[in-house]
């Protein structure tokens, strides 16, 4: 298994302790079932190499979704299912060993005034930063 696909992997069996009823990596539509979190892989860049190791910064964003009948519960569900995403995630330094840290980014809330009911979301960045050997990202 790749080191990245290590890290996706473990991303997402961390985000089950959200109580997410729904959570894909890269989805082709829109979440099926709410609370929803979907993980996007917004590739990365080489930060530094040296003899035998690459050092990478990897960008992902979690969207996350939720459904109701709107108002201020629905916000408060939205920033509890964003805080526990938050926490989900920084949880994995020390705990993957390919991880060297993780910086939480820009959070962007949304409303989806469109959709058949009252939908909320949320994208969240996320730089990983970890090392590989030369050639095998």
């Amino acid at each position: 298994m790749s080191v990245r696909e290590t890290i996706f992997a473990a991303i997402e069996a961390a985000l089950g302790a959200t109580g997410a009823q729904e959570i894909e990596r890269m989805p082709s539509s829109d979440p099926l079932k709410f609370d929803a979190l979907h993980i996007m892989d917004d590739g990365q860049a080489q930060i530094e190499g040296e003899a035998g190791a690459t050092r990478y910064g990897m960008a992902i964003s979690i969207e996350g979704y939720v459904e109701g009948s709107g108002g201020s519960a629905m916000h408060t569900r939205l920033n509890n299912l964003h805080a526990s995403t938050v926490a989900a995630v920084l949880g994995l330094i020390g705990v993957v060993p390919a991880i060297e840290d993780i910086e939480e980014g820009d959070l962007r809330p949304a409303v989806a005034p469109l959709a058949s009911k009252a939908r909320l979301a949320f994208s969240q960045d996320f730089t990983i930063t970890f090392a590989t050997r030369r050639g095998q990202p």
